[in-house]
C-alpha cells in the first residue's frame, strides 16, 4: 500500500476517490473518467451511494477482486435500479421449459482423478453495533449511520471478498459483558477507547476494558462535552469543580474516563446511568439529573429529535476530545486479526479521499435533521 495510489499515473483513475462523477443513468454504460468514485457514480445513478458494491458486483471481472485501480475509459456496467427493476417486473411469466444437464463423460477427466470435497465457506465475520447512536449508529439513518458505513468501506476496501453480517443489538453494555466475550459476534462499535496507559486512573470497567479488548485504530474523534437546562446555571461553569456534587447521567456502554480524569468520580458527583442518550436527556428534562456527558454530535442530535432545543445547551467551556473504535475481544483471533484488515481499509480510506465522503455527507444529514 503506498500514497500513490491517491494520483492519477500510467493512465489509471483511482476508482474511490474524491472527485464527483459524469452524469449517468441506471440500466446503462459509463466510461470511467479521471479521479471516478464508486460511491459517487452509485449517487448520480441511483440516487443513493451505498449501493456502490451493485456496482462493483456486475463489473468485478474487469475492477478486479481488490478493487483498487481501474483504467480511465474503461466501460463500467451500471446496472438497473433493483427497486425499479422490482417494481416493474411483471407479476407472473411463463415458466421456462425444462432444461435437463448434459452430464460430463467419464472420458472427460483423468482415469485417476479423484473426487476431492469443496471445503467449507469460512464462516462470515459477526459484527454488532446499536441503535439510538446518531448520527454514529442506526438503522433509521441512511447507510445505517456514519461509522457504519465507515466500517463497511473499510471492509470492501480491505477485501470486497470478506463476508460479514451486521446486527443491531440496543443493550450496548451487552456487547461488552456478554456478546463479545462469549463470541456471539466478533466486532463491535462504536466505542471509545479510554485511556489505557493512565492505568491508575481508570475505573474498574475501563480497566477491564483496556485489559480484556483490542482497539482498531481511530476511525472518527468526537468531542465529549456536559449538557445542562440553560437556566441552571451550569453551562456557564469553567472548572469541573464547579459539577461537585451534580447527578451526572452517562449514557450505558460510555467509559467514564473523561469524568475520572476530571476527579467526578463518586463521592464527588452521583453517576446516572441512562440507557441511551435519549434516556439521560429525559431524566434532565424531569429534573432527575443535572447534567448529562456525552459526546458532542450525539447530544445535539438528541435534544433536537426530544424537542428541547430551546431549553438544553453544552458547556462550551469544558470538553474532551476522544476517538471512536471498532473493538474485538482479544481470545478471539479470527476477530483480531479482522481489525488488522479495518486498519489497512481505514487507511486506503484517508487516502482516496472516501473517509471524508462518508463524514461530510452524514454531517450534512445530521445537520438537516437538527
Amino acid at each position: 500500500m503506498t500514497f500513490a495510489r491517491t494520483l492519477l499515473c500510467g493512465g489509471t483513475a483511482l476508482l474511490l476517490s474524491g472527485a464527483a462523477a459524469q452524469a449517468q443513468e441506471a440500466c446503462s454504460t459509463y466510461k470511467v473518467a479521471a479521479g471516478d468514485n464508486l460511491r459517487f457514480i452509485a449517487r448520480a445513478a441511483y440516487g443513493n451511494p451505498d449501493l456502490y458494491r451493485l456496482i462493483y458486483d456486475a463489473n468485478v471481472a474487469i475492477i478486479g477482486a481488490k478493487a483498487d485501480l481501474i483504467e480511465v475509459g474503461t466501460t463500467l456496467s451500471i446496472p438497473c435500479d433493483p427497486k425499479t427493476a422490482a417494481a416493474v417486473a411483471p407479476e407472473t411469466s411463463a415458466a421456462p421449459e425444462s432444461v435437463t444437464p448434459v452430464a460430463a463423460t467419464p472420458e472427460a477427466a483423468p482415469a485417476d482423478a479423484k473426487t476431492i470435497a469443496a471445503a467449507p465457506a469460512p464462516k462470515p465475520i459477526a459484527i454488532v453495533t446499536g441503535n439510538g447512536y446518531a448520527p454514529f449508529a442506526d438503522e433509521t439513518l441512511p447507510g445505517g449511520g456514519m461509522m457504519t458505513q465507515l466500517v463497511e468501506m473499510a471492509i470492501f476496501r480491505a477485501d470486497p471478498g470478506i463476508a460479514y453480517n451486521l446486527s443491531f443489538v440496543n443493550d450496548w453494555q451487552a456487547h461488552i459483558d456478554a456478546l463479545l466475550p462469549s463470541g456471539a459476534y466478533d466486532l463491535s462499535f462504536p466505542w471509545i477507547r479510554p485511556d489505557c496507559e493512565g492505568s491508575n486512573m481508570l475505573s474498574p470497567g475501563d480497566q477491564a476494558r483496556c485489559n480484556d479488548f483490542v482497539f482498531s485504530q481511530p476511525f472518527y474523534e468526537i468531542v465529549d462535552g456536559f449538557f445542562a437546562t440553560r437556566d441552571s446555571g451550569l453551562m456557564s461553569v469553567t472548572s469541573y469543580a464547579g459539577f461537585e456534587g451534580k447527578r451526572i447521567c452517562r449514557p450505558e456502554g460510555y467509559t467514564t474516563g473523561v469524568l475520572d480524569a476530571a476527579g467526578l468520580t463518586a463521592p464527588r458527583i452521583t453517576l446516572l446511568r441512562g440507557s441511551d442518550a435519549k434516556d439521560c436527556f429525559r431524566a434532565l428534562a424531569a429534573g432527575e439529573a443535572d447534567v448529562v456527558s456525552v459526546d458532542a454530535e450525539v447530544g445535539d442530535a438528541a435534544i433536537a429529535k426530544l424537542g428541547l432545543i430551546s431549553t438544553v445547551g453544552q458547556n462550551p467551556q469544558l470538553s474532551t476530545i476522544v476517538s471512536l473504535h471498532v473493538i474485538a475481544y482479544k481470545s478471539n483471533a479470527r476477530a483480531v486479526a479482522m481489525l488488522a484488515e479495518l486498519d489497512k481499509g481505514l487507511m486506503e480510506m484517508y487516502q482516496t479521499g472516501e473517509w471524508y465522503d462518508i463524514v461530510s455527507s452524514a454531517l450534512a444529514l445530521q445537520r438537516q435533521r437538527q
